[in-house]
């Protein structure tokens, strides 16, 4: 290597130190001398940060409006009316033919009644109060309407209104992701023909029924992303029942993953602190002991179902997968076509109130015949719907409903309590001489008489202070926290009138012949015996 080439390598290496080396000028520094010195590297720019209160999340773009469809809109109109006047006629027919009974009807509507009279609603069919047996504060805007209407048939319309009135937000939930009028009110019709929604609406009443449209309207407002009245049904909701909680908390997770972490925390936070309170304060206070139903988790109570699941995951599995539970699962999700399954997502947040009724001992709570599937038909609903979505073309999504809508017909054949179907409604008739001999008997009554009668005829005359469910209270059945059962309670000393059907069972008949010899008759014809305790 001669000595020029080597002046020259040496001069290209040290150019950097010989340029940094000058004096500064205007001109801006070279990025080789800084880059040298570890200075000057190209700034990484990093992308700012989310705010914890939303996750990122395309939101689709706005469609054009949907076309109005005045024959749909005639159609969602006319089967909620028509639904609400059926079943109001039914409900109200089968109670003037005494086919009401003391547990659940007598309970609320003698708690109503004890409200709207500015009374402590201690409930003597049940002997416990009101707020004591759940924490249905929902019932309290029902006092109002008490006022002006003083009947029990309050609560048989309202609850038929409440549950037809469900398909408003069905249908509008189905018109914001169909983009068609007349797909949504066929959805919403579907809806109306579901057997878990009938049979719940003949079940005497319930205020869980008010579940079903609250729920729905929460569904459509979280698509919305209208988190004010979103949070307002949630707080609705709450105040029907202490178990609604296993529904609120899986849906703020949801809220939460999907659409906005803050409003998701919030939904957490109120049902948890609502549950605290119902479980650990109201329900004490009232009665004395808290929730009355953990007889119903299985393998012996909360702790050992835990243990169970940890160390026995098997037995769980075969215990909820037998055929009864399994047809009551069918029976909820076949009336929709099997569509719901199409959107497991949105099918998740009714998965604890679902699992809740499948792994309970209490068999009512798996049968569709009663009122325990409130919180689960309206995420399969809004599931049916987010599943029609799916499909890409309106010929598609137009298919879908008409599997859905032939499906809810079949169904409401089967297994519903339709006018045309295969299991006729029970509904008892007003027009009997058993029903005409009990109103003479029970025109007898002084309105403030302290009264023990027969459990079908007892929500006949509940709008008093004091009515028990014979044989209580001369002996304890289903009484109060159930710790005296069997006993004779004090309240049998302060019962004035006994009215009782002339035939009875064994057991009410033994308790009845102890106590015979201290009441007189006061009448006695058709089957219907009123009497009155001797001075």
């Amino acid at each position: 290597m001669g000595p020029g080439r080597a002046r020259a390598d040496f001069g290209r290496i040290t150019a950097p130190l010989r340029r940094w080396a000058r004096p500064p000028s205007s001109s801006a520094p070279d990025p080789e001398q800084l880059a040298l010195f570890g200075v000057g590297r190209p700034e990484v720019r990093r992308p700012p940060r989310q705010s914890p209160a939303r996750r990122p999340r395309a939101r689709p773009e706005p469609g054009p409006p949907v076309p109005f469809d005045i024959e749909a809109r005639v159609l969602l109109v006319a089967a909620v009316a028509g639904y609400i006047l059926l079943f109001s006629y039914w409900t109200v027919r089968n109670h003037e033919g005494l086919g009401t009974q003391a547990f659940d009807f007598g309970i609320y509507d003698q708690g109503l009644w004890l409200l709207s009279h500015f009374k402590s609603p201690f409930v003597t069919v049940m002997g416990r109060q009101l707020f004591g047996d759940h924490t249905s504060f929902i019932l309290l805007p029902l006092v109002p309407i008490s006022w002006l209407l003083p009947s029990a048939k309050v609560l048989l319309v309202s609850q038929a209104t409440a549950l037809g009135m469900g398909a408003v937000p069905t249908y509008l939930l189905a018109r914001d992701k169909l983009r068609d009028e007349m797909l949504a009110a066929l959805l919403a019709v579907a809806y109306l023909l579901q057997p878990v929604l009938g049979w719940t609406n003949l079940e005497h009443f319930h205020p869980d029924v008010f579940e079903v449209p609250l729920l729905l309207f929460a569904l459509l407002f979280m698509f919305r992303e209208r988190w004010i009245p979103f949070l307002l049904c949630v707080a609705l909701l709450l105040l029907v029942k202490e178990d609604v909680v296993l529904l609120t908390l899986v849906l703020g997770l949801y809220v939460g993953y999907e659409y906005d972490r803050r409003v998701g925390y919030i939904t957490c936070a109120m049902s948890l602190l609502y549950a605290a309170a119902a479980l650990w304060w109201v329900l004490p206070a009232l009665n004395g002991v808290g929730t009355l139903n953990g007889w119903r988790i299985p393998f012996g109570g909360p702790g050992g179902f835990l243990r169970t699941v940890i160390a026995h995951p098997g037995r769980v599995i075969s215990y909820t997968l037998t055929r009864d539970r399994l047809w009551y699962l069918w029976q909820l999700l076949a009336p929709l076509g099997l569509v719901a399954l199409l959107a497991p997502g949105v099918l998740l947040i009714g998965v604890a109130a679902l699992g809740s009724n499948l792994l309970s001992t209490f068999l009512y709570q798996y049968n569709i015949h009663y009122h325990y599937s409130t919180l689960v038909l309206p995420v399969i609903v809004a599931a049916t719907i987010v599943g029609v979505a799916t499909r890409p073309t309106r010929a598609q999504r137009k298919q879908l409903v008409i599997v859905v809508l032939a499906s809810s017909l079949v169904c409401a054949y089967l297994w519903g309590p339709t006018p045309l179907g295969r299991h006729e409604a029970a509904i008892a008739d007003p027009g009997t001489p058993l029903v005409a001999s009990f109103h003479a008997a029970e025109r007898l009554l002084p309105p403030d008489a302290a009264v023990s009668t027969f459990y079908s005829w007892l929500p006949q005359i509940d709008h008093r202070e004091e009515v028990y469910m014979f044989p209580n209270p001369f002996k304890a059945s289903y009484w109060g926290t159930f710790t005296q059962e069997g006993q004779r309670l004090p309240q049998a000393d302060r019962v004035q009138y006994l009215l009782l059907p002339k035939q009875l069972d064994p057991e009410p008949k033994a308790v009845f012949d102890s106590i015979r010899a201290g009441f007189d008759v006061v009448y006695d014809q058709g089957g219907v015996v009123l009497l009155h305790r001797r001075p």
